[in-house]
């Protein structure tokens, strides 16, 4: 049995539990009010479980490799289109920025002295602090230059090497990943292409708890990096659905870190890549949304696995699948990146696959697209929902 069946197993003992009236575990949250600070954790209590005690995720940090280079891509594509998707001759680029961070884990000693002073001698259970959401803002500035420069909107997507055990909201590793309209790429390459440029992410991570205090982040940076994280923040407040009811979504933690650029020094951090009728391996061909979980819209559901089936330039068909699951709810969007080239001038098929709390799975029918330039939402339609979000659409 896989680690990630036995994840849905006991999730839907619980599910049973609570749907036939059997004992089961309340709905608790951290408690604001509990916050302690120990060594390098800051801790919050839960609500109702005694003994039961939440931390606070750590700093991000940029990945970067030996030399000192950051885990950094900026990659341009053209599309002249296809028959098969009705837009032979219609030029578009599409750029994408993305690049890998990290989030410490608390070492076993920090863990241990934790354990030692909240416990007193008695046995204390130590968790993640469970994050609902992750907003950021992306900003740059070439070195010396005044003024920041606000980029769109990005988001972070699982990274293979980096998650945590199945059924488990712990990570170690995520990629940021940035669309870019062609005048916005044509400008930042520009900056790249002068000198060194400075990236500032800034993030805020948000989680449900307790009373209405503000939790520990505060927003650092520029003013114009400050001003975009506001602004993402507008929307991604309020009241968590997903759980205790007088729960609200709050900053857990807030901070923004540096990547330094220099495409003199590393000149393979940029890539241009003309796409006729194939994407190159490891292309992120064809972006996925699902917002079952990010939005609370489907509280019955466990995961929800989209499978993707292209072919490949020798004739041959290859599949891929994304995963959006309910214990890590900030994750709505995947890029589906083939490890071979693929025809993009084909239809791809795929599927949508549920796993339900209660531990039944529900495999979808096999559709067929032939726009790989569009987005792939799988998200549950409100019609079929049953459930109304109250995060907004």
């Amino acid at each position: 049995m896989t680690s990630r069946r036995l994840a849905h197993l006991l999730a839907a003992a619980l599910y049973v539990a609570a749907a036939t009236g059997l004992p089961r575990p309340s709905l608790a949250v951290p408690d604001w009010k509990t916050q302690r600070t120990i060594g390098s954790l800051i801790l919050y209590a839960d609500d109702a479980k005694a003994g039961r005690w939440y931390y606070a995720p750590a700093e991000l940090q940029v990945a970067v490799g030996d030399s000192g280079k950051p885990d950094f891509r900026f990659l341009e594509t053209r599309w002249a289109g296809s028959a098969v998707s009705r837009d032979q001759g219609t030029i578009r680029h599409k750029s994408l920025v993305t690049f890998r961070v990290r989030l410490p884990r608390p070492s076993a000693e920090d863990l241990a002295l934790a354990s030692r002073e909240l416990g007193g001698g008695r046995a204390v259970e130590i968790r993640p602090f469970p994050i609902r959401r992750i907003q950021t803002a992306l900003v740059y500035a070439p070195v010396g230059a005044p003024d920041t420069t606000a980029l769109p909107p990005g988001r972070f997507e699982s990274s293979e090497d980096g998650s945590g055990p199945a059924g488990s909201s712990t990570w170690t590793e995520r990629i940021y990943t940035m669309g870019l309209d062609s005048l916005t790429a044509q400008v930042f390459r520009a900056a790249l292409e002068k000198g060194q440029v400075y990236l500032s992410l800034g993030y805020v991570f948000l989680g449900p708890a307790l009373a209405s205090d503000a939790g520990i982040g505060e927003l650092t940076g520029s003013s114009v990096l400050v001003s975009e994280l506001r602004k993402t923040l507008e929307s991604g407040a309020g009241k968590d659905s997903a759980a205790a009811d007088s729960a609200r979504l709050h900053i857990v933690r807030a901070g923004a870190i540096e990547i330094g650029l220099d495409a003199q020094r590393f000149p393979d951090l940029m890539r241009r890549v003309d796409l006729n009728d194939r994407a190159p391996p490891g292309y992120a061909a064809l972006d996925v949304y699902c917002y079952d979980f990010n939005n609370a819209i489907r509280p019955d559901l466990a995961e929800k696995e989209v499978e993707i089936e292209a072919e490949t330039v020798t004739g041959k068909r290859t599949k891929r699948s994304a995963h959006f699951t309910a214990d890590q709810a900030d994750l709505y969007s995947a890029s589906i990146r083939f490890p071979i080239a693929v025809r993009i001038d084909r239809p791809y098929r795929y599927r949508v696959n549920e796993v339900k709390k209660d531990g039944l799975e529900r495999p979808g029918a096999w559709r067929e697209s032939a726009s790989w330039s569009r987005i792939l939402d799988v998200t549950t339609p409100p019609k079929e929902a049953g459930v109304r979000s109250v995060l907004g659409p």
